[in-house]
């Protein structure tokens, strides 16, 4: 077999260089970024403290891309949750509550990831105009804009947002308690009607590293027990 000359060599060298750098762009794009460190879910099925029992399952959906260090939740994943407390309002005892525990979530190839995650925020059907990016308490009684608490985990857009940390936006007779349910479940609560959530009802997630700091009090007294 007749060996190739010099000109038929550099030529085919030539091809190959300029495929391979029309290759590169496509190889070195990035991967689609999370717009915020927060996930924010929407409920699949309604929750009801006079109607739920506790040990119920209870699913929500992702409404964006979501990523941490260990987990990629793409837009529509399920997340998963359990109830681990619900008292109906009654005239003889009016305080409602129910104790909503996230646990797992259908990250990217692998369904059912255990990820601590909690309710940092709860959107109601009435409050969906209302703007995500709002404010966090002070702890002062008034309110400021913030940036969201730091988590080397969370992969956050290049502007930073906040959000009202335990409201229950739309929901005037509802409070919501971070962590102080069992087994640090998260608390809604009222003194006026049954504790409920709607489907599709939003849920603003985060993990333990985002609580602001003023809303950590039910976590305080398990670390310093020891």
């Amino acid at each position: 077999m007749k060996a190739p000359d010099r000109h038929t060599f550099l030529s085919s060298l030539g091809i190959g260089v300029l495929c391979l750098l029309s290759f590169q762009p496509i190889v070195a794009q990035d991967p689609q970024r999370p717009a915020s460190g927060y996930l924010v879910a929407k409920l699949r099925t309604g929750v009801d403290a006079g109607h739920t029992k506790v040990g119920e399952e209870f699913e929500a959906e992702a409404l964006s891309w979501w990523s941490t260090g260990d987990c990629t939740l793409p837009q529509g994943a399920r997340i998963y949750g359990k109830i681990v407390s619900a008292t109906r309002h009654t005239k003889s005892s009016p305080e409602s509550t129910l104790g909503l525990l996230i646990e797992s979530a259908d990250c990217q190839g692998h369904q059912r990831t255990p990820l601590a995650l909690h309710i940092l925020e709860v959107k109601g059907s009435d409050s969906l105009s209302v703007p995500l990016h709002s404010v966090l308490p002070t702890g002062t009684g008034g309110m400021t804009s913030a940036p969201i608490a730091h988590d080397d985990n969370i992969a956050v857009d290049e502007e930073t947002s906040s959000i009202r940390a335990g409201a229950v936006l739309g929901e005037n007779h509802m409070k919501l308690e971070i962590a102080a349910g069992s087994n640090f479940a998260d608390l809604l609560r009222s003194g006026k009607q049954t504790v409920s959530l709607l489907k599709g009802t939003q849920l603003v997630l985060g993990t333990p590293g985002m609580i602001p700091a003023d809303q950590e009090l039910h976590l305080q007294p398990a670390q310093n027990s020891q």
